[in-house]
């Protein structure tokens, strides 16, 4: 059992490693970018790099998400986040919503930056991602105070469900579509 911890840890160094050269690599001044979001609120556009990082090891489980357009975050962002997937409300139908996709990565210094589109974008359909739950699914509102400093969370429901609130899920995906087992809604 220590053999095999000891591998997982040293195969997830070499991969925050190997995700910071390149992060370092491909950055575009994300430190200012990450600063200026949180002060305003806004979301700026950033590229990310939607290649998954492949690792050959006969130990490592296969991930649940293997196919399909829409990937839950890797290991290290999801335990950042405390979420799977992030995103902002487009639409909303009767037993379900749509989303648009927050991206979120890790900065060198380790702070985090997201992006996500402005409410006033043109979003096609197709880029819109389908969120569905079910009578155990739990929904809160998280309340953010002081940039982020603290919070305060309070059982919810589907009913307060707003358009271009951005929402942390928990939950994982299956043919695109993602089954959220947590829904937090998020208010600044």
């Amino acid at each position: 059992m220590k053999t095999r911890s000891k591998k997982v840890t040293v195969l997830l160094s070499a991969v925050c490693i190997l995700l910071n050269i390149l992060i370092a690599g491909c950055g575009s001044g994300s430190e200012a970018s990450g600063t200026q979001e949180a002060q305003t609120g806004e979301a700026l556009p950033e590229e990310i790099s939607d290649m998954p990082l492949k690792v050959n090891d006969e130990d490592m489980e296969e991930p649940e998400n293997t196919a399909g357009k829409w990937q839950v975050f890797e290991p290290e962002v999801a335990a950042a986040v405390d979420a799977d997937f992030m995103g902002k409300i487009w639409k909303i139908e009767d037993d379900s919503f749509f989303i648009t996709e927050k991206k979120v990565k890790i900065l060198d210094d380790g702070s985090l930056t997201s992006s996500s589109p402005s409410s006033n974008a043109d979003i096609p359909d197709s880029q819109l991602i389908h969120v569905v739950f079910d009578d155990n699914t739990y929904f809160c509102v998280r309340t953010i105070y002081e940039n982020g400093e603290s919070h305060e969370e309070k059982d919810a429901g589907f009913q307060d469900l707003k358009e271009h609130m951005s929402v942390e899920m928990k939950g994982k995906f299956e043919n695109d579509v993602f089954y959220a087992t947590e829904i937090r809604l998020l208010e600044f």
